[in-house]
């Protein structure tokens, strides 16, 4: 990737978020471009799904549209202040998270696909489904999963728990 590589950033709030923002900041260094997506599903989308459709206030997609801006704009607040020159982004998901991220994409051509995982094992992963796994998987440009924990000199240091 010579030059400003450009990445693509999966954000969510989280605090794996968090930590592949960080990496990729200690990675890439300051002259890396960034764009920080959320890619957000609408909390009565879900709700209509399992409830009778009902119609959803104005107001109140409105209102998700806001808390999404904020969540993305917290993102790439956090990637700027460690040296990348981030945007914010969010795109509404209807489908699915990792396919929304992987047309966002395929919209933005970035270098490199950065996200932290959740590390859901068992059965949760089987129910709830990855969504790194789903772009690591359907990605037409390479991905750089961040592991849970702090990843010091290259190595992975899980966080203690009292």
């Amino acid at each position: 990737m010579p030059g400003e590589p450009h990445l693509l950033i999966a954000y969510d709030g989280s605090e794996q978020a968090d930590q592949a923002i960080a990496f990729a900041a200690r990675t890439f260094g300051s002259g890396a471009r960034a764009t920080v997506l959320f890619a957000w599903e609408p909390a009565l989308l879900g709700a209509a799904a399992i409830a009778a459709p009902a119609p959803i206030p104005d107001d109140e997609i409105e209102r998700e549209e806001d808390v999404a801006m904020r969540v993305a704009e917290e993102g790439a607040k956090k990637a700027r202040d460690l040296g990348l020159q981030a945007q914010a982004e969010t795109i509404e998901t209807v489908d699915s998270s990792w396919r929304t991220i992987v047309d966002a994409a395929d919209r933005n051509h970035p270098d490199l696909i950065v996200m932290g995982t959740r590390g859901l094992s068992g059965v949760k992963s089987l129910v709830l489904g990855s969504v790194s796994h789903g772009v690591a998987q359907h990605a037409s440009y390479p991905v750089l999963i961040v592991p849970s924990g702090d990843v010091v000199d290259g190595r992975r240091e899980e966080k203690r728990r009292d």
